[in-house]
């Protein structure tokens, strides 16, 4: 359950190759059943209506989500290639269009993931709650466990691995001055991994106590539209000042990119917004539009 129990990709599709857009949208449906499934056993009525909802949020998904992301890619690229400076504040622009196109995604698996997760009897809830205390669990040892420097590190090299495979090979000298900035991050990967537990209580009681449909729905949508509602003042301010930090470090990152290295990433983001056009083709010919 990363923002409600409906998973659905959101941006998973960026986590792969540009080609593999059409093989991973032939594989979506898949995807996503095996996901969801993976949370509780599902009985043969609720496999059926989790089927169609599957079916039906892919067909939303190639008709009003991509041409949404091939605008923010586009607005990206241009933000990248721009000749003059960018400072925080039109991070900030890419970011809100980011969030909000997250949002966008995430909207139409509100009503489906409520009328599942109202289905749920009692063994199927404590199935769920073991297992999203189990994948909270293992977040929380896998990037906090070795350490507070060895987690700084690790989002380095994560960091890094981004930026070659988006600008290429990078010089030693960014690599450093990259990773220092990276180091000097607030972290708040906790923060959003206990935070997301304690919705996920909310949430648990909720439906241990047959709230209804309507009531569950109302609660994940202020989850997603409204996170800040249901975080501490602690947990916002600490959020608030990680993007703040994350979006000057975009700024210093980008003044550091040499003219090929911006060449890479508008190439990698051509290739994406092509092979989202070539979907969005495909599945109008196969809705006879």
């Amino acid at each position: 359950m990363k923002k409600s129990l409906f998973l659905l990709f959101a941006f998973a599709l960026f986590s792969f190759g540009c080609s593999s857009i059409r093989l991973f949208y032939g594989n979506a449906d898949w995807y996503l059943q095996h996901r969801i499934n993976g949370y509780t056993s599902f009985n043969a009525r609720q496999e059926k209506l989790i089927r169609r909802d599957v079916s039906d949020y892919m067909r939303w998904h190639r008709k009003y989500a991509l041409p949404e992301y091939i605008i923010f890619l586009q607005n990206l690229n241009g933000a990248v290639q721009y000749g003059g400076h960018l400072d925080s504040g039109d991070i900030a622009l890419l970011r809100s269009h980011l969030l909000g196109l997250y949002q966008k995604t995430l909207a139409p698996a509100v009503r489906p993931a409520s009328e599942i997760l109202g289905t749920l009897d009692a063994s199927q809830l404590k199935e769920l709650e073991h297992n999203l205390d189990e994948e909270n669990r293992q977040q929380l040892n896998r990037q906090f466990d070795a350490g507070h420097d060895v987690y700084l590190s690790k989002r380095a090299d994560k960091t890094l691995d981004f930026l070659e495979w988006l600008a290429g090979d990078l010089s030693a000298e960014q690599k450093w001055k990259i990773a220092e900035l990276s180091r000097a991050l607030p972290v708040v990967g906790d923060i959003y991994i206990r935070h997301r537990q304690e919705n996920q209580k909310i949430l648990l009681g909720l439906l241990h106590a047959h709230a209804g449909e309507q009531k569950v729905a109302a609660f994940l949508s202020t989850w997603i539209f409204a996170p800040e509602v249901t975080r501490s003042t602690q947990q916002q301010n600490a959020i608030q000042a990680f993007d703040l930090a994350s979006n000057e470090m975009i700024v210093q990152i980008r003044d550091m990119l040499t003219a090929k290295q911006k060449a890479h990433i508008h190439k990698m983001i051509s290739s994406y917004i092509d092979d989202m056009r070539a979907e969005i083709r495909k599945s109008r010919q196969d809705s006879g539009q």
